[in-house]
């Protein structure tokens, strides 16, 4: 994707000086097209994101007023910025309101001599869309290799070293998950150079430059703030050989938080017991496990009208604690100890006991997992 930060460093300008005189905070803004405003009510036929450029003939922008108006229609049109060529007779400057209206929408706003050609700019900036969407559809295919195709390690590093990428040091693969689509993340993530992403399967597939977990935490908390996601994160890849199973570490450990729904980010390691289960192709068989240790509580709650499972799991998310288990089930003291006391029964086990209560948490936390 083309930001405008990209195109306004671009040489062509910096030799035409191009002048940033308000919203800066909006540099991150996609450009999809560059474009020419020669009505005023040129909003009705932008699609958005484009690169505007006015000269001023005819639009009256000399007048405050109409100045402020363009802005309006430009923020409202989605426009990635807007480039006013100055000059005396048509926009002689840009009015301190218009500029702090722009600052206020985030909308960038420059300034062009007026001896510089449109034909040249429109080619500039357009050549440069063509040229990053031919590098994102590039750098897309030399992730799916890596992920799903038997690499030449030394050609992979030669094309990222080329796109200035550098998987040499450590990273992290990540997979997200949420509804609506990914392109606000997409976006974001535009910001930081060092960062690969790739949407494949309903997921965006991300290469994050390695960090320590906490740090890791508070940065992605920061998405969190304002997306609703799920993020799934692989142990560190230190060679490009690795990424193939960090990757789907990263879904094992989305695929728990999805069925949980009790965090929104859990790196693999923190899977803990259930890391094991990767060696095991025997999914029936722990399945038919966890049916086999609680079918004493299904048979029981079948023909009565009490949750034992359900209360179970309470209690042992509580931490084995009754009076913060009842609390929770919204029961009296007295109505969990009998159904502990029912449940103890029932599978023959003393509740009390640390071994009987680590198989508890282990069948618990296998049933959040396999759903």
């Amino acid at each position: 994707m083309a930001t405008v930060e990209d195109i306004m460093n671009l040489d062509f300008f910096k030799h035409n000086h191009l002048e940033l005189v308000a919203g800066k905070q909006g540099l991150y803004r996609i450009v999809t097209r560059p474009n020419i405003a020669q009505l005023m009510n040129f909003s009705d036929w932008m699609g958005g994101g484009e690169f505007l450029l006015i000269n001023g003939v005819g639009l009256g922008l000399d007048q405050k007023e109409n100045m402020l108006q363009v802005i309006e229609n430009a923020n409202k049109a989605n426009a990635a910025c807007i480039a006013f060529e100055i000059s005396q007779t048509f926009i002689p400057k840009i009015p301190q309101e218009a500029i702090d209206l722009a600052n206020q929408y985030q909308l960038p706003i420059f300034t062009l001599s007026w001896d510089v050609p449109f034909g040249p700019i429109l080619n500039t900036v357009y050549d440069f869309i063509v040229r990053e969407e031919r590098k994102e559809s590039t750098i897309m295919d030399i992730m799916r290799n890596i992920l799903f195709a038997n690499v030449n390690p030394g050609q992979i590093l030669q094309q990222t070293d080329y796109y200035g990428y550098d998987l040499r040091s450590p990273h992290q693969c990540m997979v997200f998950q949420k509804e609506g689509g990914y392109d606000a993340l997409k976006k974001r993530f535009c910001e930081d150079k060092r960062i690969l992403y790739l949407e494949q399967n309903e997921h965006l597939i991300v290469f994050y430059p390695y960090c320590e977990k906490k740090q890791l935490k508070n940065q992605l908390r920061s998405l969190l703030a304002t997306e609703d996601v799920y993020i799934g994160i692989g142990d560190v890849c230190t060679n490009l050989m690795k990424y193939q199973n960090s990757y789907y570490q990263a879904l094992r450990a989305l695929r728990y938080l999805m069925v949980t729904k009790e965090k929104q980010i859990l790196f693999y390691d923190e899977l803990g017991l259930l890391t094991l289960l990767d060696d095991v192709d025997n999914d029936h068989n722990i399945k038919q496990y966890i049916m086999d240790f609680l079918a004493p509580l299904q048979e029981y709650q079948t023909h009565h009208s009490i949750d034992l499972i359900e209360t179970l799991n309470v209690y042992q998310e509580c931490n084995f604690n009754v009076a913060k288990a009842s609390q929770k089930l919204f029961i009296h003291r007295n109505t969990l100890l009998q159904r502990l006391e029912k449940i103890a029964v029932l599978l023959d086990v003393d509740l009390n006991n640390f071994n009987a209560r680590r198989e508890i948490m282990n069948v618990m936390n296998l049933r959040k997992y396999y759903g």
